[in-house]
């Protein structure tokens, strides 16, 4: 399971221009309450197609993703407002050699130290490039690729422990399975 707080997001800023690092902040909407501005500070780069960018995301209209759940209080109440962990799939969408490094949509994935795994799935129009260093980095090559896919596979499997462990520690019994799939469906 997934924090997808992406019908709350209302602007904010990822920078990749340093490797192996992904810091930056975003803002969300809470009905009734000031925005929430959360902080990131995330190990690991954005995919090939943005990696050494910093970047910008918008929504124009903003809303609570509780009210399409019929909720009391915000979506993103229990967001933490610092965000370290580290950084999953980011990719603005865009192609490399033919090929999308992971989707061809924005989708920007990090996994929390303190809230899990985050998901914002985005409209093109809802991210932009604001600083290009692309030109300075140089290509991953396929050993490189290889291990950041591991690193990230790596997360996702310790974010599955970690959820396994806590329903098994909150039910006190041993979960038969979960079910976990692959890259997302594109648009």
């Amino acid at each position: 399971m997934a924090f997808r707080p992406y019908e709350n997001l209302i602007d904010g800023e990822l920078d990749n221009t340093t490797s192996g690092r992904v810091t930056g902040w975003i803002r969300f909407y809470r009905k009734g309450k000031e925005p929430l501005k959360v902080t990131l500070d995330l190990e690991g780069d954005f995919h090939e197609d943005i990696r050494g960018t910093k970047i910008r995301l918008t929504n124009p209209e903003p809303k609570d993703r509780n009210e399409s759940f019929e909720r009391e209080g915000s979506y993103v109440d229990g967001l933490s407002e610092k965000q370290a962990g580290e950084a999953g799939d980011i990719t603005a969408g865009l192609e490399v050699n033919g090929k999308y490094p992971y989707t061809d949509y924005p989708y920007i994935e990090w996994y929390s130290e303190i809230n899990g795994r985050v998901v914002l799935e985005l409209d093109p129009s809802q991210m932009e490039i604001v600083e290009d260093r692309r030109a300075e980095v140089a290509p991953l090559s396929e050993g490189e690729k290889k291990e950041a896919q591991i690193k990230k596979d790596q997360a996702m499997m310790n974010f599955m422990k970690d959820l396994v462990n806590n329903a098994r520690e909150s039910s006190g019994k041993r979960p038969i399975g979960v079910i976990v799939s692959g890259k997302p469906e594109a648009k």
